[in-house]
């Protein structure tokens, strides 16, 4: 794997090094994530998951039986349907999503909405200098979204860094 949540050598000794043991101890790095790491690291080494080489793995958030991977630029492309069923089973997964790192919370947005659509993302320019965004969804399809308007401003804000609100029309 071309990137990891932690150092190559720390996930593959299970030992981690001061670093990766303050982001362990800070949060910023799971035990879920390592567990990850590993296997992932373990698989590439088959001939069906060689792909995995070149692929960039970021973070994982375990969202109760839903999991949000989030993985390189243009890596959504090379991740199989084989490994995504070898993931679900053996972390006993009922829904996996893909994002592709970015700082865009429309882009975050669509994906942790996906099948449904985003009406409008809008740029709100707070008194204090801040930046904060409006995204507009299908009130319609609330029951559809797999998670609730508080969850979606939350994984938002974890993801991206940008306070976001969601609201229903």
């Amino acid at each position: 794997m071309k990137d990891l949540p932690a150092c190559k050598t720390c996930v593959n000794s299970g030992f981690l090094c001061s670093s990766c043991q303050e982001k362990l101890d800070t949060a910023v790095l799971t035990q879920f994530e390592l567990d990850l790491a590993k296997d992932l690291l373990v698989l590439e080494e088959e001939e069906q998951f060689s792909f995995l080489k070149n692929i960039s793995f970021y973070k994982a958030i375990d969202f109760e039986d839903v999991v949000i991977f989030v993985i390189g630029k243009k890596d959504k492309l090379k991740i199989t349907q084989k490994l995504i069923n070898w993931l679900k089973e053996t972390y006993e997964m009922d829904e996996l999503i893909l994002i592709e790192q970015t700082k865009n919370p429309r882009a975050v947005l669509e994906n942790l909405i996906a099948p449904n659509k985003l009406i409008s993302l809008n740029e709100i320019f707070l008194a204090t200098g801040d930046i904060e965004f409006k995204g507009v969804l299908n009130k319609s399809e609330q029951n559809a979204i797999l998670f609730t308007k508080e969850e979606l401003e939350e994984l938002i804000l974890e993801l991206t860094g940008n306070t976001i609100r969601i609201e229903f029309q």
